[in-house]
């Protein structure tokens, strides 16, 4: 994308010279690729009915075709957009909606069953390591992925016959598995899981865009894949997984680890060979596009290749097909996503126009690109790297390319003749320096808005990084090309090109680790408001395309800041309240409730879970800038276990934190992962706060008593020494129990009681914790458990219900936010949509499902 020169030089020679930038509308293939996408657009937000897209298909050739016997122009091709739309929206409605009666996803349910089933690899199946961290409670093994195309299933007692597709999880390494290969599968049949908590992602609707609606786990260990049939020679996918996977040897062989596992990315497209850590630094400095096999990476190959035909004279029209046939093999071999497919396409026209010896015009191509990507999957389209990608292309052509078709002053190109070759040449590399960096700056300013969309990431040290760092992955792509290529043909050249690929991106490195240690490098924001996004891309597009628009751009300036501050003030704003909430977080084994209280602060009671801090990546940081929160006034950690605050030290790298309180003993555990986020408290400036018992805490018109734990003791385990804390407000209350339980739960059985709303079950609901002189003790109306997945199906005896109240636990309902005002209590359920006022000692449902159905969570 910030390779300017050699796009254009590659571009036009491919094209015969011949390319048209600026002349959009003259292209035939951009009002079908307008009106197609509208349609899948209106299908994506209006979910339309698939025979009423049909029908309309219908409707709309005939009246074109009636239309065109009259004298009006427009008419007909209203008619004619107006089919293609539907078309568009019936395609999509098909695409995600439409299955076969024998589709594995009809066999699905909520809860996992095991499965036995038979079926086709689809992909190539890759292997995601996880580095062990001290934020871990244990080392997380190895998890293999890919996709199977069902053909099979056992049913009662005989071998049933489906169709579809299932994503493949198996716990460990599948070794020598191709995709094309039959397999049997023995593992754990679900649906995929629902967002269980608000802005969380939407890994279904992820699935169901590639048109998977099932889910197959292999436990503990691979052997629960067999392959029957050694069937990848006879699949294209195969043999390109074949060769992805000696391409990743090569490079492990010759390179070190660390260089070895970016250059797989660069090269072939490998991500899973980096860590997440790994990728997450160039995500953060916005330098990502320079991994990510895109347009940037096809044309600098089909640079390279353009130039080794004139260098080894070779006929050019008949090496355009060897060209276009090279790039088409590699955006397969790099997994075929839409931006390299969407470049390997256009440079393919350029090629055939080439051959042709006719002239492109680049908008064709363009709208080829947008087109084929369309038809393949339309869901693509609101990926957010297949519209970075188009979305740099534009501005790379109708936006900066405009500089360079600006003809310079013959008078100021003599007095150039007429300079020393030396300072023509410092003025050529000023001048081409000042260009990358324009350019580079055009492409961020208009991807920002839909970065901080995507990502909730601002990045301005890109625009420093950028391009050198696509100097050096365009030296380290070249180079460890012809590192793969030696070591097919020539093995003595292979340390020559290792040298050369292990330094570049030794570089790359060392310069993406700089600029992310920064202050100020990057910044993280809330929730963009879509149809702010909305706005801000079509006034864009008109000011690339529309010409009356672009000449009046000076104007657009003031109203552009003005939109712009509407928008950061619509991410951040937040309705007055007059009510305090507090939502459980699902996230599994865990615990994190965030506290909204009425004057507008907002506490955090824990922040873990036992999976890992990418907790907060997926739960906590999505729900709190979904509600539009972007500080937090205080985060109080009921206890020193590791699934109770492994999330701090990234929700400080993503929040301003006011104040962190803690136990007595919360220092007093020596662990690492302890001195981990201890030492991150310190080095954002984070002040700590003690608390015990008898303390008084007021927020605003919430008070907050410390029942829990004493200076000292009790002793036992870090459990027992639970911040238990009770909150009041408008008259009632709640009480946040962590994981208390041993010493530590007798203490509080001893303390007097007080009338209790709204409870946490200790410990996840545990039964050592949850005893009936708790539930006795309590006597609250509804307790809310922070549970994970059920270890077992057995149903056992719950002590609150046999008291009466409502027991809500979040694996099965999701979050639960519980609204505290001057009216009553309410209680809210995310995934199963329950509603509950809490009047007197009993719960009413007022709306939902009304039931404690099971759902399921991610």
């Amino acid at each position: 994308m910030n390779a300017p020169n050699v796009l254009r030089t590659t571009t036009a020679k491919l094209a015969g010279d011949v390319v048209f930038r600026y002349r959009i509308w003259a292209a035939p293939l951009v009002p079908i690729a307008l009106t197609l996408t509208l349609g899948i657009v209106l299908d994506r937000y209006l979910a339309i009915p698939l025979l009423f897209s049909l029908l309309t298909v219908v409707a709309g050739l005939v009246a074109w075709a009636a239309a065109r016997r009259g004298r009006s122009i427009g008419l007909p091709l209203l008619y004619l957009a107006l089919a293609g739309a539907a078309l568009g929206a019936a395609y999509h409605r098909w695409y995600i909606a439409v299955y076969a009666e024998n589709d594995i996803g009809n066999y699905t349910v909520a809860e996992p069953r095991p499965v036995l089933l038979r079926g086709v690899l689809e992909d190539e199946p890759f292997t995601v390591h996880t580095p062990p961290t001290p934020l871990q409670s244990s080392p997380r093994a190895d998890l293999t992925r890919s996709i199977v195309e069902v053909t099979r299933i056992r049913g009662a007692g005989d071998w049933l016959s489906v169709s579809g597709l299932a994503r493949l999880n198996v716990a460990g390494v599948m070794s020598d598995l191709h995709a094309g290969d039959e397999v049997e599968v023995v593992g754990k049949l679900t649906a995929p899981f629902l967002p269980s908590n608000p802005g969380e992602f939407d890994y279904a609707a992820h699935l169901r865009d590639q048109r998977i609606r099932a889910i197959v786990t292999v436990q503990k260990t691979p052997d629960g894949v067999t392959r029957l049939a050694r069937s990848w020679p006879r699949s294209l996918q195969g043999w390109l997984g074949v060769i992805r996977g000696w391409g990743v040897r090569t490079l492990r062989d010759a390179l070190p680890q660390d260089e070895s596992d970016v250059a797989a990315a660069l090269l072939l497209g490998e991500d899973t060979s980096m860590s997440v850590d790994g990728w997450e630094k160039y995500i953060r400095t916005g330098v990502i596009h320079v991994l990510a096999i895109s347009g940037q990476h096809l044309v600098v190959l089909a640079g390279f290749f353009w130039w080794a035909m004139r260098l080894l004279a070779l006929r050019k029209r008949n090496g355009a097909w060897l060209i276009a046939l090279f790039l088409l093999l590699y955006s397969l071999l790099a997994g075929g996503r839409p931006p390299v497919l969407r470049s390997a396409v256009m440079l393919c026209a350029f090629c055939g126009a080439y051959y042709l010896r006719r002239p492109v015009l680049l908008a064709n191509a363009f709208a080829l690109g947008w087109l084929v990507v369309l038809v393949l999957n339309p869901t693509d389209v609101f990926g957010s790297g297949c519209q970075l990608s188009f979305l740099a292309v534009a501005i790379l052509y109708w936006g900066s390319g405009r500089w360079f078709q600006r003809d310079g002053d013959p008078l100021d190109r003599l007095v150039e003749e007429t300079r020393p070759a030396w300072q023509r040449w410092l003025r050529g590399v000023g001048r081409t320096l000042a260009l990358s960096y324009a350019v580079t700056l055009a492409i961020w300013l208009a991807a920002a808005p839909l970065v901080a969309a995507r990502y909730h990431l601002v990045s301005p040290i890109g625009l420093v990084l950028g391009p050198p760092l696509v100097l050096l992955t365009a030296v380290a792509l070249l180079a460890g090309f012809l590192l793969l290529l030696s070591a097919v043909v020539c093995w003595p050249l292979v340390p020559v090109f290792a040298w050369v690929t292990r330094w570049s991106l030794a570089a790359c490195e060392g310069l993406v680790t700089w600029g992310d240690s920064l202050p100020g490098s990057h910044w993280y924001v809330g929730d963009v408001p879509e149809w702010w996004l909305w706005a801000v891309y079509l006034v864009f597009f008109a000011l690339l395309w529309v010409d009356s628009v672009y000449q009046r751009w000076r104007l657009l300036l003031p109203a552009g800041l003005g939109w712009l501050c509407l928008g950061l003030l619509g991410g951040a704003a937040r309705m007055p309240a007059d009510e305090l909430r507090c939502t459980f977080l699902a996230v599994g084994h865990g615990g994190c409730s965030v506290i909204e209280t009425p004057d507008g602060r907002t506490l955090l009671y824990d922040a873990g879970a036992i999976a890992g801090p990418d907790v907060t990546r997926r739960q906590i940081a999505p729900f709190l800038w979904s509600r539009g929160i972007r500080r937090i006034d205080e985060i109080l950690l009921s206890h020193a276990d590791l699934d109770h605050f492994n999330g701090l030290p990234l929700l400080l790298e993503r929040f301003a934190v006011g104040q962190v309180t803690c136990t007595p003993s919360f220092a007093d555990k020596s662990t690492g992962a302890v001195r981990v986020t201890l030492a991150a408290i310190e080095n954002h400036g984070v002040p700590v706060r003690i608390v015990r018992s008898g303390d008084h805490l007021t927020c605003g018109e919430l008070e907050m008593d410390v029942l829990h734990p004493p200076a000292t003791g009790p002793e036992g385990n870090e459990n027992a020494r639970s911040l238990v804390l009770l909150l009041r407000h408008a008259g009632h209350s709640l009480l946040l129990t962590g994981d208390l339980e041993g010493a530590g739960l007798d203490r509080v059985l001893g303390l007097p009681r007080v009338p209790i709303d709204i409870f946490m079950a200790p410990h996840h609901g545990s039964r050592t914790s949850n005893k009936p002189e708790l539930a006795a003790w309590a006597q609250a109306r509804v307790v809310i458990a922070c549970e994970g997945a059920p270890r077992s199906a057995i149903a056992r005896p719950n002590p609150y219900r046999d008291r009466g109240a409502t027991y809500l636990d979040t694996f099965h309902h999701g979050a639960v936010t519980i609204r505290s005002h001057l009216t009553g209590l309410v209680v809210e359920s995310f995934l199963t949509q329950e509603r509950m006022a809490v009047r007197s000692r009993t719960a009413v449902t007022l709306s939902g499902n009304g039931s404690n159905t099971p759902g399921r969570r991610n």
